[in-house]
């Protein structure tokens, strides 16, 4: 049924496109059925008894459609050809305005649903992103709405050549011959078996392949993102013998879907060539009994002909509709997932912030089972002032900017941004007042200027000044001015022909580009030496003297000048303090320092 309510919708959504359609659909049908009328009227006209049978449905349809008649045999078949072949024209108008309309309706909703299911995509929470793997993403844009498309066009298209095809010509059949069309029937019925055995196992092989293919891209995809890392570890061959264990699967699905449909094929072919060979022998019978003409035989041919597409169409169009309806429910699937909490319409418009950020009681798990990554985190951080978060790895601190970025909502507790709940701010208004540097610096497939600029109005006349200051804070500029074209450098997929530390300057550039009240550092200095950090944190403290930031860090020497330091562990706050503070007292901060300070004395 909701396959049904979809296709109804498509259709509601495009009526007066469906309208023209389906008219000159069954406009052609019944052009394409009346044209062997006129083909037996040709045929016995050409004969030396004439036309002898002037009785039944084919002889009303004819004087219908052709009332002038010469009396010269030779004349009536040359004007009887002519109709068939002008009635053959008007169907080829009506065949394209058949196909234009109606593959058109698929088309549009093609690109509506893609639209759709991209625009929806970019509301579901990070979890989803976390655990699906972009090979599948992928395949629900192509192949799973390609699947839907052709169930909207083509397959509604030629199921409606069936309806319309099959009573025209079985009529004019039964009109002729009762007996033989019964005896022509017998290979439809074979045909129909035919199709009922082996659809299923086409749609079997072909569903398991589109699932193979999905998996080989993503295979694919990472192996060609991670090329360095493939090299780096010499896993040129595993990553070969992997995608060809892949491809063998796939091409075994794929061989038995070719190995099906051939069979399929031969037996359309064999029932046909049955169905010619019935005909014309219990007709060339009838005409030896005075109950047929040659010219009845012809038609029969044709209408017999006529037949079996329609038959073949309604196999593949069930195929269709089954593979559609599949697709369909993991739309739908997507759809049912709960959005991100932070893309719900609602909250204050937050047009200016001036950074005050507090954390009461926070406890967050990522999972309603999963573990409390962090606990009662309590803190405050005053506008335009630095917190810093240290200590080991898996201990929360990327989790505190998930959480002020609203990435994930909060399990326990509160976080305020200028006394104010933050989902009480429109999500989309309150990202735009926060720089965020991840660990992983992505940049996209652009020019380094437009990278640096993401955040920025392309029609902001500021754009070139901001993108230039904010290169120099991050000590990228330099760099650049290197490079073959300056800020106007390409770069590959990931910005992969930059360095991690390169990638990483530019991800800062990005972030203060924008003027944040607010900006986030999480472990975004750690591919970077020494010098150049100091060099870029004291850029940082007079670029952002107004900002408040907080920096999320593994190395000591990347906090050491914040105006407060939390110290984490096991997701709970276990030091506090200045750096001197902290270092005085001892604890896990004194310990982290001097190993990372006695490891750069050894380098």
């Amino acid at each position: 049924m909701r396959t049904l309510r979809f296709i109804l919708s498509e259709y509601r959504a495009n009526f007066r496109w469906l309208v023209i359609g389906l008219s000159a659909l069954i406009l052609g049908t019944l052009c394409q059925a009346a044209i062997p009328i006129f083909i037996k009227l040709a045929v016995d006209s050409a004969s030396p008894t004439g036309v002898p049978i002037e009785t039944g449905l084919s002889a009303w349809l004819a004087h219908t459609l052709m009332p002038w008649r010469p009396n010269d045999n030779e004349a009536f078949v040359a004007v009887a050809l002519g109709t068939a072949g002008g009635i053959a024209a008007v169907m080829g108008v009506f065949t394209f305005l058949k196909r234009y309309y109606l593959v058109r309706i698929s088309r549009r909703s093609e690109y509506a649903l893609k639209k759709q299911l991209y625009g929806s995509m970019q509301n579901l929470p990070a979890d989803y992103y976390n655990t699906t793997r972009s090979g599948a993403i992928m395949s629900l844009l192509t192949s799973d709405i390609e699947n839907v498309r052709m169930m909207i066009g083509p397959a509604v298209m030629y199921l409606g050549g069936t309806v319309v095809m099959f009573p025209a010509a079985m009529s004019v059949m039964l009109s002729l011959n009762v007996t033989l069309t019964l005896l022509a029937m017998v290979p439809l019925v074979g045909l129909t078996l035919s199709t009922i055995w082996f659809n299923p196992r086409v749609r079997r092989y072909t569903t398991k392949g589109q699932e193979d293919l999905a998996e080989l891209s993503a295979r694919a995809q990472e192996n060609f993102a991670g090329a360095r890392v493939v090299k780096a570890f010499s896993r040129e061959a595993f990553e070969v013998a992997e995608l060809d264990r892949l491809g063998r699967r796939y091409l075994h699905n794929k061989i038995g879907a070719a190995r099906n449909q051939s069979m399929f094929q031969a037996s359309i072919w064999g029932f046909s060539g049955l169905g010619v060979l019935i005909i014309l022998y219990f007709g060339a019978l009838e005409i030896s009994r005075g109950n047929f003409s040659a010219g009845d035989l012809a038609a029969f041919m044709m209408y017999n002909l006529n037949l079996y597409w329609p038959m073949i169409a309604l196999g593949w169009v069930t195929m269709l509709f089954v593979r559609a309806e599949a697709s369909l429910k993991r739309l739908h699937d997507l759809g049912d997932i709960a959005p991100d909490v932070s893309r719900v319409p609602g909250g204050a418009p937050a047009a200016t912030i001036a950074g005050e950020i507090a954390f009461r009681g926070v406890s967050h798990q990522y999972t309603p089972q999963g573990p409390l990554v962090l606990r009662d985190i309590s803190f405050v951080v005053p506008a335009g002032k630095t917190l810093a978060i240290v200590g080991p790895v898996g201990c929360g601190k990327s989790t505190v900017a998930n959480l002020l970025l609203r990435l994930y909502p909060v399990t326990q507790g509160e976080i305020l941004v200028d006394g104010k709940p933050i989902q009480t701010y429109d999500a989309l208004a309150l990202r735009g007042h926060i720089g965020y540097v991840p660990q992983d610096s992505f940049l996209f497939s652009d020019t380094i200027a437009n990278n640096i600029a993401l955040g920025l109005d392309p029609q902001d006349p500021q754009r070139d000044t901001l993108v230039r200051q904010s290169a120099q804070a991050a000590e990228f500029e330099p760099e650049i001015a290197t490079l073959p074209k300056g800020y106007d450098t390409m770069l590959g997929e990931r910005g992969v022909n930059l360095s991690g530390g390169q990638k990483q300057r530019a991800a800062i550039a990005r972030a203060l580009a924008r003027k944040p009240a607010i900006l986030v550092l999480d472990d975004c200095l750690s591919a970077i030496d020494t010098d150049t950090e100091e060099r870029i944190l004291r850029n940082l403290k007079q670029y952002s003297q107004s900002i408040t930031t907080v920096i999320i860090a593994q190395r000591v020497s990347s906090v050491q000048h914040a105006d407060e330091i939390l110290v984490l562990d096991e997701g709970r706050i276990v030091q506090r303090g200045t750096d001197a503070q902290l270092r005085k007292s001892g604890g896990l901060y004194a310990d982290m320092a001097r190993r990372q300070e006695l490891a750069a004395e050894l380098t």
